[in-house]
This record gives structure tokens, C-alpha cells and sequence, in this order.
């Protein structure tokens, strides 16, 4: 959890951001160890009127939500003598590490439960998140990379309210780590689809 919230704040989303210039794998910064003085200076060189779409593929600004998964994978794994190239597209991810033998697979669907640290991806979805907190009233504090970048979100409530304990965590959680990134950036919550599209990866 506190290697995930590293990049939080200070990290704009780039489409390829993590990925090498072939697109096959992790490029140079889902390989090192913490983060990367570029991503804050980029985002320092940024305002609210931030396009991700205008910044395709400048893979050294930023991570896209592979890119970062893959990112905290290396940084957490690499310390127990697993080093390896951990980016792949988003919903291949999860099913990776289950190939992997580092935990179990589930399918959307079949997700009845979240615990801290699983790792949810959807091919449907195009996305991956991490799971901080499953809340009292069925909505998940989450970890991810989505525009305007890595952030922590909360989802809506099962019956999709927006008032959920978890959008209340995520937007305190951000403005603890990045009172900057909440000037600009004011939206906390992610829709119901979260709660339902995503396959689960669970280390063992």
C-alpha cells in the first residue's frame, strides 16, 4: 500500500506511459525502483487544463494504468528477488500473475469480495486498479492511473450513490497527499461498473 501511493498526486496519465516504444512490455521507468523526478516535474509544468490526449506516448511524463501496475509490481516484487517485466495490457495483467503462481483468478461475475491489495483488470474495461479498502456500504477505495492520472478514487455505493464512505476517504486521502493535484483535479468518485466488470487477482 504505501509503495502504491508513491506516484499519487504528482503523476499525469500518458497513454504507453511505463511501456517500452515497441509496446510489448515495460519500458525503462515500470523498471526502477521509486519514482521518476519527471513525472512531478511534468505535472508541475501542467495546470486544471491538462489533455492527456495531447500527450500521447510521452512515455517519460507519466504512467497509463498498466504502465503503473507494472511499475509497483517491479517495485514490490523486485525486493523479494523477483525482478521481471510486469506490464502487459490491462486485462491480461491479473490472469499473468495467477500464471505466475502468485495468487488466484477470478472472473467478473464471480467477485463477491475485495481485500486489500487485490488487483482488479478488465479486457472489456481496457483498465486495472488496485483495491485499498473495501467500505462498510459496499464501495471500494482503489489506486490507479486514469486521467488526469494516478490518483485515489473512491467508488459509488452498490445501489449507485455517489455519497459513498469511500468517495468521503478518497477525496481526504488526496488532499492529505496532494492539496496541489485537488486545486485542480476535484473529482473523487468512479462509477458502479468498477464494482462489476473487473476480474479479481488475490495473492495467496
Amino acid at each position: 500500500m504505501q509503495t502504491a501511493l508513491l506516484p499519487v498526486g504528482y503523476t499525469l496519465y500518458i497513454w504507453g506511459g511505463g511501456w517500452n516504444v515497441c509496446d510489448t512490455g515495460a519500458g525503462e521507468d515500470a523498471m526502477r525502483i521509486g519514482v521518476s523526478p519527471r513525472w512531478k516535474a511534468f505535472f508541475c509544468s501542467q495546470d486544471e487544463t491538462y489533455d492527456a490526449g495531447k500527450h500521447r506516448y510521452e512515455r517519460e511524463n507519466g504512467l497509463d494504468c498498466s504502465g503503473y501496475m507494472g511499475w509497483l509490481l517491479y517495485n514490490v516484487l523486485s525486493r523479494y528477488g523477483m525482478p521481471g517485466n510486469y506490464v502487459r495490457k490491462a486485462g491480461e495483467q491479473g490472469p499473468m500473475l495467477a500464471e505466475c503462481g502468485f495468487g488466484t483468478w477470478k472472473e467478473a461475475g464471480r467477485v463477491t469480495d475485495w481485500y486489500p491489495g487485490d488487483i482488479m483488470s478488465s479486457e472489456a474495461e481496457g483498465h486495472i486498479f488496485l483495491v485499498l479498502e473495501e467500505c462498510e456500504d459496499g464501495s471500494l477505495l482503489i489506486c490507479h492511473s486514469s486521467p488526469p492520472g494516478v490518483q485515489v478514487n473512491g467508488t459509488v455505493r452498490p445501489d449507485g450513490a455517489k455519497e459513498s464512505m469511500a468517495v468521503k476517504k478518497a477525496e481526504a486521502c488526496m488532499k492529505r497527499i496532494s492539496p496541489e493535484w485537488c486545486k485542480r483535479y476535484d473529482q473523487f468518485w468512479k462509477g458502479n461498473s468498477y464494482l462489476t466488470e473487473y476480474g479479481q487477482f488475490r495473492w495467496w
